[in-house]
């Protein structure tokens, strides 16, 4: 089974990126964030056309999470369980049989910013999102059940995650600016406590080179070294994490901003037939990425 996590960053806006990555890795479930786009004006016609069922949690302009899966989700669920009709939509989960048709539950988020911690209301959101993430692990799983927590998580849980440099790291704490704040490593702390892990740092303990993150406005992503942090992840239950197979940061999406450049590097992306991507007893593949703000990256489970 391939998994990908994508920050699309606007999903009509970039229905060539999310081709492309089909192409390129042939997922069997995709986690999409910042869809941006109302339910009601979600273009479904064009994603079920690529091959996939789709379920989606959107709202006009702002926010927005999708899955898509080749089959059929066994389960599905929108949102958190206290959210109201005003909360903003930023998680949905499904449970999917793998290839020996055991089920495997897939959790995609695009988890609040927060700015800093001294916002009246958006850093408290954000706490509330991981609180709520928390609380739906401890009451209604055990981390011995297969399970993936994946998406924009707005946090770089090592320092070996951030590579913005010693000084505005030190700025960045100093003004309270959010992405790896205590409070915010401690939220990712009680996750990992509860038996989550980092698929990445859990097979590349000392890579501290590898972001999904970079400042546009600095061309952070052009530089050598490449500037910026790691805050998308995919993360495993204990149930799953011995079938990890691989990890890594999958750059090239990033650099295909529009059609025209698609083009020109070859991809063949357009008229063509949804195949099915090839899958293997007990494998596992996930992919993270992300367009104009992170870059993807991917993950293989066996």
């Amino acid at each position: 089974m391939k998994i990908v996590s994508f920050n699309i960053n606007g999903l009509r806006a970039r229905p060539h990126q999310l081709a492309a990555l089909i192409d390129k890795h042939q997922p069997d479930v995709i986690g999409l964030q910042e869809t941006k786009v109302a339910d009601e004006q979600f273009p479904l016609a064009d994603i079920q056309a690529l091959g996939y069922h789709v379920h989606y949690h959107g709202q006009k302009g702002h926010y927005g999470v999708a899955l898509l899966s080749r089959q059929a989700p066994l389960a599905l669920h929108k949102g958190f369980e206290g959210d109201d009709e005003d909360a903003q939509r930023r998680f949905i989960w499904g449970t999917f049989a793998d290839a020996n048709g055991t089920p495997v539950t897939i959790m995609n988020g695009y988890f609040p910013q927060g700015e800093s911690r001294d916002h009246p209301t958006k850093f408290p959101a954000k706490e509330r999102f991981y609180q709520d993430l928390q609380h739906l692990l401890e009451s209604r799983f055990s981390n011995d059940q297969p399970l993936v927590v994946m998406g924009d998580v707005n946090i770089s849980p090592e320092d070996c995650d951030i590579g913005i440099g010693a000084e505005n790291a030190k700025r960045w704490l100093k003004t309270g600016k959010c992405s790896f704040l205590p409070e915010e490593r401690e939220w990712m702390a009680r996750l990992k406590n509860w038996g989550l892990v980092d698929s990445f740092r859990h097979l590349n303990p000392e890579v501290n080179d590898r972001f999904s993150w970079f400042d546009y406005r600095s061309r952070g992503f052009e530089d050598e070294p490449k500037r910026g942090l790691r805050i998308d992840l995919i993360m495993a239950s204990q149930g799953l994490l011995p079938r990890v197979k691989d990890a890594g940061v999958d750059y090239e999406l990033r650099a295909w901003k529009n059609l025209r450049t698609m083009r020109r590097s070859g991809s063949n992306w357009a008229d063509r037939q949804a195949q099915k991507s090839p899958s293997a007893d007990g494998l596992f593949f996930a992919v993270t990425a992300v367009c104009a703000r992170p870059a993807p990256w991917y993950r293989h489970w066996r």
